[in-house]
């Protein structure tokens, strides 16, 4: 039988690090996933959806639900798309700027503890991280047909339940 251990491996690590990151965050009042997305706009600013879902794996569908949060609670705002009328450039607010300097602050003691626990540097931990994302990321892109096909077993297989 075939070794599957990395993807649980890689499960537990997120499950791990969503409970730190909720747990410090919570007095920031944003929840964990509309930071992220909030920190990929700022860092991509001015910033196309497409983009951010390309960035952050978040599929469009998604991030189209998330990006609105983002924009009724003030935090991003949408500026017209100056070579493409069908689409629009998110840039963060100056509130949600505020946001993310205080959600930074709030991770930065559990940040600095997770770092000085681990046996090798930092900057490892993160290339290591960088090439399993691209990886994975290529194996999404590589059989788009298979999942969907797999998604249609597996509602067909409910409904004859």
């Amino acid at each position: 039988m075939p070794n599957y251990q990395l993807f649980l491996k890689a499960h537990t690590t997120q499950q791990y690090a969503g409970r730190i990151v909720v747990r410090e965050l919570e007095p920031v009042g944003l929840p964990a996933f509309l930071v992220a997305l909030l920190t990929h706009i700022r860092d991509h600013a001015p910033v196309t959806p497409s983009t951010i879902s390309e960035t952050s794996g978040v599929p469009m569908t998604t991030l189209r639900d998330n990006i609105q949060r983002l924009v009724d609670r003030r935090l991003v705002r949408r500026t017209r798309h100056p070579d493409d009328g069908r689409s629009y450039l998110l840039v963060p607010t100056a509130r949600g700027l505020l946001t993310l300097e205080a959600a930074g602050a709030a991770l930065h003691d559990a940040y600095v503890a997770l770092e000085e626990r681990l046996p090798r540097p930092l900057l490892e931990y993160e290339a290591v991280l960088d090439e399993l994302n691209a990886a994975l990321e290529d194996v999404l892109d590589e059989a788009p047909d298979a999942s969907a096909s797999h998604d249609a077993d597996v509602h067909s297989s409910r409904v004859r339940q």
